[in-house]
């Protein structure tokens, strides 16, 4: 006999951003002097540096670096841990609970084992299903469907979703082969932030027509087919294919540093996300003017200005549904919608009823993914 498929609800949720908030007058000391660039970087960060962060709308954000000796103070599944352990302690549950654990991570801590299982190992989950989903702000809406649909069709009947971003990584001074940098790679440093979230997911078992945090609909797209990334970021196979020296001439290269088409991103990164909101809000057969929060991964507050009316016109709802909220986080890459649902939920700002939805765009290579929730 075919089971019935099941609704699922998000019980619980939980944020993390390491360390004491940095302000912006701080935060060349925190990820060091790019001294050893090129003139042409140097004298573009010194003409640009505080336009830019002046311009992002952005007064403060949290990097997992130790501000007196420059060293990380977090792996990607330290990070996650207290996020995830926070996501489960809302849910009124245990770790031994968790059935199903999916971690979304642009990077990781090692090649092998993933590091979901290290994630597993460090909130002391003896046994449950795994999965790390390698993906950058795409990553959460990738977890939460696979969670969604595992635990509708009866798979299990919980799972931890996860998603932890380590931008430090790649913007300390010290990772860079300086002689090699370009202007969009010194930019990132002064976009780019540390945190982890998570939610608890679990099946409903009653036949109640409301139900609190009941998770909608999920949607997942990728229309990169014909794009070019992006968002790149070496330091893969395909970095390492010559015969000799394969690390060494990675780095003198600079082909491990992270680096964004800026032109792309400006022109393309919010239509494509509004694209993708509206495709996803049709899927689940939800009119745009009936959601009370739009939660976006906009990373600056001049991109979130530049596209806010055409955001609201074809949305047909106010300004006041779709806040720019990374003031004092920062942008914490995929991690951001994460955090700032948790703030909304814990703050009560999203009431019982009201709809959220919640969806990234990842420039990486153009991919969209999110949830519909009614809280």
């Amino acid at each position: 006999m075919t089971k019935a498929v099941r609704r699922v609800r998000i019980s619980g949720t939980g944020s993390f951003l390491p360390n004491d908030p940095i302000p912006n007058d701080r935060l060349d000391d925190i990820i060091g002097p790019l001294t050893d660039a090129p003139p042409r970087v140097q004298k573009f960060l010194v003409n640009m540096s505080a336009r830019m962060l002046a311009d992002g709308g952005i007064e403060c954000r949290h990097m997992a670096i130790d501000p007196e000796t420059h060293e990380l103070t977090h792996t990607v599944a330290s990070m996650a841990e207290p996020a995830a352990r926070a996501a489960i302690e809302h849910a009124g549950r245990k770790t031994s609970d968790v059935q199903l654990l999916l971690l979304g991570c642009p990077n990781y801590d090692y090649s092998t084992p993933p590091t979901s299982t290290i994630l597993q190992e460090r909130l002391g989950i003896e046994t449950c299903a795994e999965m790390e989903i390698h993906s950058n702000c795409s990553g959460v809406g990738k977890c939460v469907q696979i969670a969604f649909d595992a635990i509708r069709l009866g798979r299990y009947d919980n799972a931890l979703v996860a998603y932890s971003q380590h931008s430090s990584v790649y913007l300390r001074n010290t990772y860079y082969n300086q002689e090699k940098m370009t202007k969009t790679q010194a930019a990132l440093r002064y976009i780019l932030a540390d945190g982890s979230g998570a939610l608890f997911l679990e099946a409903v078992d009653d036949d109640a027509e409301e139900v609190r945090g009941e998770i909608l609909g999920t949607y997942l797209e990728s229309v990169g087919g014909k794009r070019k990334p992006g968002m790149t970021a070496g330091a893969g196979v395909a970095d390492l294919l010559m015969p000799e020296s394969p690390v060494p001439n990675m780095y003198d290269r600079g082909s491990h540093h992270l680096d964004q088409d800026f032109t792309a991103v400006n022109n393309d990164a919010s239509p494509l996300l509004l694209e993708a909101a509206l495709r996803m809000l049709d899927s689940v057969g939800i009119a745009s003017r009936d959601i009370d929060h739009f939660v976006w991964s906009i990373p600056h507050a001049q991109l979130y200005r530049n596209n806010l009316a055409s955001f609201t016109e074809r949305l047909g709802v106010p300004i006041e549904r779709m806040k720019f909220r990374a003031q004092k986080t920062g942008y914490v890459g995929g991690a951001s919608i994460l955090v700032h649902f948790d703030e909304m939920i814990r703050s009560g700002e999203v009431k019982p009823g009201q709809l959220v939805s919640i969806i990234s765009v990842e420039s990486s290579k153009w991919m969209s993914a999110g949830f519909v929730a009614r809280w």
